[in-house]
């Protein structure tokens, strides 16, 4: 599968049209993001400008389940059942990590979210397993990852003043 975000002046036909946004809903379009799946089919989701603006954004697609960050969101959204779901961020949309990010990301998890000052996990189902606040004030980053726990940093002090931490696979709690 793949996915994007579409510039603008992209036309092209969609199969399928999804809108996902923010608590507050709202007409203007912030964003779009292309997804063709293994099939052709051809799936385009907007996200309105409820969902807030962050200078990050990333959209990512592990196995049927699609994956956008941007502006103070997580969206989910399952290409099989067009399920969807949204899950707000304390502050801006800061990272998406897979198996292509964290060589050692243990297979039960898709992807791993972070934001201004948490974390969040995926399983592969596309459900959130959990979400550990208190990472950091102005950006969390994940730097590598085993069975047992997720490090990373968090900036506490801008700019520049990250710390790092640690934090079970399991469970989000620090170590």
């Amino acid at each position: 599968m793949e996915i994007r975000f579409k510039d603008r002046s992209e036309e092209w036909p969609y199969d399928r049209i999804f809108a996902v946004c923010g608590e507050v809903s709202d007409t203007d379009v912030a964003a779009s993001v292309a997804i063709v799946d293994n099939e052709g089919l051809r799936t385009q989701v907007t996200v309105l400008s409820g969902a807030g603006y962050s200078c990050f954004q990333d959209a990512r697609c592990v196995e049927d389940i699609a994956y956008i960050g941007f502006g103070e969101y997580i969206f989910v959204l399952n290409m099989n059942t067009g399920a969807s779901f949204s899950h707000r961020l304390d502050g801006y949309f800061g990272h998406m990590y897979d198996d292509s990010d964290l060589e050692n990301l243990p297979a039960r998890f898709s992807v791993l979210v972070t934001s201004a000052s948490e974390a969040l996990t995926f399983v592969r189902t596309g459900e959130l397993l959990w979400t550990r606040p208190n990472l950091g004030i102005d950006g969390v980053v994940f730097l590598a990852a085993d069975e047992k726990q997720f490090n990373g940093e968090g900036e506490w002090d801008p700019p520049g003043g990250w710390k790092k931490f640690a934090v079970s696979a399991d469970s989000g709690a620090v170590i």
